[in-house]
């Protein structure tokens, strides 16, 4: 690293520690331009994504369709408001609801906003019920996002603590636990208004849920006229192989939320309502100013497009099945792995130790991954990875791993 980029890079950590407030564990890297699968950083050395911004840029880095689509909208509007119709929101709408279930949607600005509307639209549910104090169940180990209904229904204490008492009734359920399911609903019988889960619990761990345990859920549900709400911010547009993950359940739940990927980096998420639920929120029961807006709308739809044009979905089992092949390799090598599990290219490495160290060692190697759950590596690369970049990027995690025995 020469002089003159350290000293680049030390300018954007200064600025950065004096006007944003300090909320981000930040790795010493900024990085500056992407191209589809690659990253480079202040010192323009490569580094493989395997990370998409969190899921984010599933289509990689520059590509050229959704940069024409924001050049072309942004030379029409950007913006104008609610109070109008927008052909791009209701395109958008239509593509959505055309690839999951007959339903309706709510376009909003982020995978938190769309699960505060979710909760909405549960506790709307439940006072429609006549339930004096409905009652949300989530999952342990979940997250949902971090405004007070979101934060309410996150089963991670260390993400609740330090904010006082949140939103009540919420209660946790254990994964993957049939009994523990049983035993909430047993509990809490006609008093719930619904339950909130994502299919593949990313913050805590890429915990994928059990068929038999989602199934049980679908029941329980039916049977209480409870709500089944499935977060799909993380695992949506193709992340798991499918454009969404309830999609390798064989059902749609009542209500699905969107963001992330939907944009392809560009802000916007949505809540999507199943048609028996869609007099639930009703004119002036919730709005967005920003949400929905011209640009959003048109980048999140050409986002739709490319997925389905180019059939990318298809491409997507070589090579998860190439990267668990290898990391089931590296599992029965290296003493220090102890489980893989996950589903498409939302893969979930789980060590013996912090995955921190691992990731900044990774970092300076020139792979990007992400730590989370203190002992899980989260690897999820573009969708549009070629097989050549992902086997590179294996190639340094498993170097990495070696050399940390």
């Amino acid at each position: 690293m020469t002089n003159d980029t350290k000293s680049k890079l030390d300018t954007i950590k200064e600025l950065s520690d004096k006007y944003l407030l300090n909320t981000y564990n930040r790795y010493p890297i900024a990085f500056q331009y992407g191209v589809g699968e690659m990253l480079y950083d202040q010192d323009n050395k490569p580094y493989i994504d395997f990370q998409s911004g969190i899921a984010v840029t599933n289509l990689g880095h520059g590509e050229a369709d959704i940069i024409e689509a924001l050049r072309v909208q942004t030379d029409k509007i950007m913006h104008s408001s609610n109070l109008y119709y927008s052909e791009e929101q209701a395109k958008l709408a239509q593509v959505i609801i055309e690839n999951s279930a007959p339903g309706k949607v709510f376009i909003c600005n982020s995978g938190t906003e769309a699960n505060e509307a979710a909760f909405k639209l549960i506790r709307r549910h439940g006072i429609t019920k006549n339930l004096e104090h409905p009652v949300i169940l989530a999952l342990e180990g979940s997250f949902h996002g971090r405004s007070t209904g979101a934060m309410s229904m996150t089963g991670n204490q260390a993400i609740r603590d330090g904010f006082g008492e949140l939103i009540g009734d919420v209660h946790f359920v254990t994964p993957n636990d049939e009994q523990s399911l049983i035993s909430a609903f047993d509990k809490y019988g006609e008093n719930i208004a619904g339950l909130i889960m994502e299919l593949i619990i990313g913050e805590g761990g890429i915990i994928p849920l059990t068929h038999g345990f989602v199934n049980l859920a679908r029941k329980l549900t039916e049977e209480t006229n409870s709500m089944l709400v499935f977060d799909e911010i993380q695992t949506g547009m193709g992340r798991t192989g499918k454009m969404f993950c309830f999609e390798h359940y064989g059902f749609a739940p009542d209500a699905f939320t969107l963001a992330k990927a939907l944009g392809s980096g560009f802000p916007i998420g949505a809540l999507v309502v199943a048609e028996e639920f869609t007099p639930l929120l009703g004119k002036g029961m919730h709005g967005s100013t920003f949400g929905g807006n011209h640009l959003a709308c048109a980048i999140a739809y050409e986002t739709f497009r490319i997925i389905l044009s180019r059939n990318i979905l298809e491409g997507i089992e070589t090579i998860s099945t190439n990267m668990f092949q290898r990391l089931e390799t590296m599992k029965s090598t290296s003493p220090i792995v102890k489980d893989v599990r996950g589903r498409g290219l939302h893969i979930g490495v789980e060590l013996t130790i912090p995955s921190r160290p691992i990731v900044e060692e990774c970092l300076r190697k020139g792979l990007i991954v992400n730590s989370t759950a203190n002992n899980v590596i989260r690897i999820m690369p573009p969708l549009t990875i070629s097989l050549e970049k992902a086997a590179e990027g294996m190639d340094i995690l498993e170097s990495v791993l070696k050399g940390t025995i």
